[in-house]
C-alpha cells in the first residue's frame, strides 16, 4: 500500500503496517486497504448479478465479503475494542450516527464488525 508522505519528500511512502496509536494515521491506512480489497469483491458480486443470480444471496455474499476484510484489517486494536466496552450507550451512539474525527471513525467501524458479529457469528 502506498500514502503521500507527509514529511515532503519524493514521491509516496510504503506502508506495512498499521500503527493504531494515531488514530488519523490508522484510519486512513485501514480505509486505503479495505478500499484496495473491495475493488476485486465488488467486481466479483457485479458479475454475479450479470450472471441472474438472487440478488439477496449476492447482497448477503457481499456483506460477508465486506465484514472479513474489515475483521482482516482491523487486527491487533484491543485497545479500542476495550474502549468499546468501556463508553457509554449514548456515546457509542453519537459516534455511530455522527463521528468526530479519525478516532471516531475508527471506533464506529470496530462497532459495525461487532455488530455484524453479534448479528450473524452467535446465531
Amino acid at each position: 500500500m502506498r500514502i503521500d508522505d507527509p514529511s515532503g519528500s519524493e514521491g509516496p511512502k510504503e506502508v506495512d503496517y498499521i500503527r493504531y496509536d494515531n488514530p488519523y494515521e490508522a484510519y486512513l491506512n485501514a480505509q486505503i486497504r479495505v478500499d484496495d480489497a473491495l475493488i476485486p469483491l465488488l467486481d466479483e458480486h457485479i458479475a454475479f448479478l450479470e450472471d441472474d443470480e438472487d440478488i439477496d444471496l449476492v447482497l448477503e455474499s457481499f456483506e460477508h465479503n465486506v465484514y472479513r476484510v474489515k475483521k482482516q484489517i482491523y487486527t491487533d486494536v484491543e485497545d479500542w475494542e476495550q474502549l468499546i466496552d468501556h463508553l457509554p450507550e449514548d456515546r457509542l451512539e453519537e459516534i455511530k450516527n455522527n463521528p468526530k474525527g479519525q478516532g471516531d471513525l475508527l471506533i464506529k467501524e470496530l462497532i459495525w464488525i461487532r455488530n455484524y458479529e453479534n448479528k450473524w457469528m452467535k446465531k
